[in-house]
């Protein structure tokens, strides 16, 4: 993990290193070394002591693990995990106790297993299980949240609707508004488009086909990242995401970080607004090549783009689309930014 670090620091100005660097160590474990998995279905039955990274449409986890950072369709977690767990999936299971924290997103998360420390979730059906213990604090949000487990510390609930018949040591119910109260949706729709989302789609590519024109260099440098072991670029860049939301939180309760907060705020949102456009550039460029398309960087963008676009629009499997996009295109960004930042340096000293 100490190149990750390194990275980083090289990457971006002073304050947002500072931010990404404190989410990092505070969601990292100890261990250096990791192994990745990825395919379809991703069975791992021998013990692993090491900390893994596995993407696919099945994971599971059948042997111990030092501490495990997943994405998949499904995710069941049948082992003990010695440190921190990070999943996001259609249905996240941990079905055996987890020695550090877990940070789980999805539509479904089930808790059956004891948490060392933290629990974080976020989605549509978050539940505790009867028996089940939260060593610390657990922070929720969901449509529908159940506790019927111990939590030792606090326990903050953003949710619809809380069926708590377990404890905590304190409870901060946060009652949401249910999705059939809200407004019904406007009417101004061209063809199943929003007329606001179909505008801003053609914003990013107005954007887009700007950027790529005027920067040309900045974009292929990325997409040689994107290249550049695409699972591994993902999963740091959900990791990276994660972290950098939760360290800002923790930074900007104080008065002397709430400015550096904003500052780094501001960088990680405009990051995160790109990362889709540089990704349909890559998609759009390895179409080109895989055709034979002898086309401009403008033409391959174009397509690359619009495909994109069409796979978001997929029930279900466009939301998992558009968390490999945002994430592999987030990581990518930061590598390629270290890269130029390098060559520049380099360019410089030999000036001098």
């Amino acid at each position: 993990m100490n190149c990750i670090y390194i990275v980083l620091v090289d990457v971006m100005n002073h304050s947002s290193a500072v931010i990404v660097l404190m989410a990092l160590l505070f969601l990292s474990t100890s261990g250096e070394a990791l192994r990745t998995f990825s395919g379809d279905t991703i069975s791992i039955v021998n013990p692993v002591e090491d900390d893994i990274f596995a993407a696919g449409n099945i994971v599971n986890i059948n042997a111990p693990v030092d501490s495990a950072v997943v994405a998949g369709g499904t995710v069941n977690i049948n082992a003990p995990v010695k440190g921190d767990v990070i999943a996001a999936g259609g249905q996240v299971y941990v079905n055996s106790d987890v020695g550090g924290k877990v940070v789980a997103v999805g539509g479904t998360i089930d808790l059956r297993g004891d948490v060392g420390t933290n629990l974080v979730a976020a989605g549509g059906q978050v539940s505790i299980l009867p028996g089940r213990t939260v060593g610390r604090d657990a922070l929720i949000s969901a449509g529908n949240a159940v506790n019927s487990g111990r939590i030792n510390g606090t326990m903050t609930v953003y949710a619809s609707d809380f069926n708590n018949t377990g404890s905590a040591g304190k409870v901060d119910f946060y009652q949401t508004e249910r999705t059939e109260d809200k407004a019904p949706p406007r009417e101004d729709k061209w063809g199943g488009f929003d007329l606001f989302s179909l505008i801003s789609i053609i914003g990013y590519f107005i954007l887009g086909l700007i950027l790529v024109k005027h920067i040309p260099v900045i974009f292929r440098t990325v997409d040689e990242e994107i290249r550049t072991s695409t699972l591994l670029r993902t999963v740091l860049g959900f990791i990276i995401i994660i972290a950098s939301f939760i360290a800002l939180l923790l930074v900007a309760i104080t008065v002397v970080g709430l400015p550096i907060a904003v500052v780094s705020t501001f960088l990680v949102i405009v990051g995160l607004m790109l990362s889709g456009t540089f990704v349909a550039y890559s998609l759009g460029r390895w179409i080109c090549l895989q055709g034979k398309l002898k086309q401009g960087d403008l033409v391959c963008f174009t397509i690359g783009f619009v495909i994109l676009n069409l796979l978001f629009l997929i029930p279900y499997l466009g939301g998992l689309v558009s968390i490999v996009s945002m994430s592999l295109g987030f990581a990518a960004l930061l590598y390629a930014a270290r890269r130029l930042i390098m060559a520049s340096n380099n360019k410089a000293e030999a000036l001098e």
